[in-house]
């Protein structure tokens, strides 16, 4: 209880210290619960300009060294292989979340000697409350949800975690994102039928203030990505949860529209470094590239060389993200490099396994060209884009 004092107090200085501001109370909260994600994210780039690429082979190692985001400290567990750094923050994650149940709880409890609720209303009072507090708890692990699915995140290349990696984070605190906002709907539904105000209530749709509809409608956009994103059905049907999962602008807008800038200001910032990776993501797949080659090798295996782009660098570790529009204009597919980043600052090479529709119809396409066409393919045969490179960025 001293430290959500602590906590309380020190966000009523900055909103006190900033209340008189052009943004008022929501820039107040802004700053206070996105400065130092944005400070650190800031401070990341000034800090991987300054470093530059490591040159491995001139470095000289004598003996071996622990380094906390490589040494591994769990290899069989729900997160695969995890590191110590990776450990150490997810045991941080944990006691933040048991901390801030806990204090919730007991502000929960306290409500009942601050306000006189009748008898009759205290089980209604309680399910509304802890629904306020579980949305709340939502709201602040909807905070790190977005972090690990930034493609070019400055704070997982700050720490040296590759987003593929960092994936698995995001599925978990999916599940408990979307875990808490159905508590948080469910128990003020159960309120609403227990005072006979249900359909009123759902349909609300405030100006000012908390909006009941759009709160709804949040809330069936992210039960739609979180059903379609369980294992089997993200296995057998990936299709169906790629598409069901672009549903987050609705959940992001809607849910805005619901809580109001005040308490949207919360994740504000998180979303943004999301959308800024977003765009400039968007920015490099609109460029396309030529198709120096297409053929199928006698194993099956179908071989891409592909000019490469000046801004483009790679190492042996780096995959690149690959879109044939004459197949599909919204699917991206992850590819090693095969090619050696030595053999030629104009190419580089991908081999592709045919294991699925994509890859089948890819190898269809060339299989029906000429072989005269195969060696040197038109632009107008396959329209190529590169998204990248992905992958750790030194050896």
């Amino acid at each position: 209880m001293v430290e959500a004092y602590v906590t309380q107090e020190f966000v009523d200085k900055i909103i006190q210290a900033t209340r008189g501001s052009v943004f008022d109370l929501s820039g107040s909260l802004f700053l206070a619960f996105n400065a130092p994600i944005l400070l650190i994210a800031i401070l990341a780039v000034a800090h991987l300009i300054i470093s530059g690429v490591e040159d491995f082979d001139k470095k000289s190692i004598k003996k071996p060294g622990f380094r906390l985001w490589t040494f591994p400290v769990l290899v069989d567990g729900p997160f695969g292989v995890v590191s110590a750094a990776e450990f150490i923050g997810i045991i941080f994650f944990v006691v933040f979340v048991i901390w801030a149940m806990y204090a919730y709880t007991l502000r929960n409890l306290n409500l009942f000697t601050e306000f006189e609720v009748p008898d009759l209303d205290k089980g209604r009072f309680l399910l509304e409350m802890t629904g306020l507090r579980m949305g709340m708890l939502g709201l602040l692990c909807l905070i790190f949800l977005f972090l690990p699915v930034s493609r070019g995140s400055l704070l997982l290349r700050l720490i040296d975690i590759p987003f593929e990696h960092a994936t698995r984070y995001h599925v978990w605190l999916g599940h408990l994102t979307m875990m808490l906002f159905t508590l948080h709907g469910l128990f003020y539904v159960i309120a609403w039928a227990m005072k006979g105000t249900l359909v009123k209530e759902v349909l609300e749709w405030k100006r000012v203030g908390i909006a009941n509809l759009p709160g709804v409608i949040s809330l069936l956009a992210g039960l739609c990505m979180w059903v379609t994103s369980l294992h089997p059905v993200r296995k057998d049907y990936f299709e169906l949860f790629f598409y069901t999962h672009q549903l987050y602008v609705i959940f992001v807008v809607f849910l805005a529209l619901h809580v109001g800038d005040f308490v949207f200001s919360i994740v504000a910032g998180v979303i943004f470094i999301f959308m800024l990776d977003r765009f400039l993501r968007f920015c490099q797949s609109r460029t396309t590239v030529d198709v120096l080659s297409a053929k199928c090798l006698p194993c099956g295996t179908v071989e891409l060389v592909l000019s490469k782009p000046q801004s483009l660098r790679y190492n042996a570790l780096s995959f690149i993200f690959l879109q044939v529009r004459e197949l599909s204009w919204s699917q991206w597919h992850p590819f090693s490099v095969s090619s050696s980043p030595l053999d030629g600052k104009h190419h580089l090479a991908i081999l592709i396994k045919v294991l699925g529709k994509w890859t089948g119809n890819l190898r269809d396409s060339i299989l029906s060209m000429p072989e005269t066409e195969q060696s040197k393919v038109t632009k107008t045969t396959i329209t190529a884009s590169v998204e990248g490179p992905y992958g750790h960025e030194s050896p």
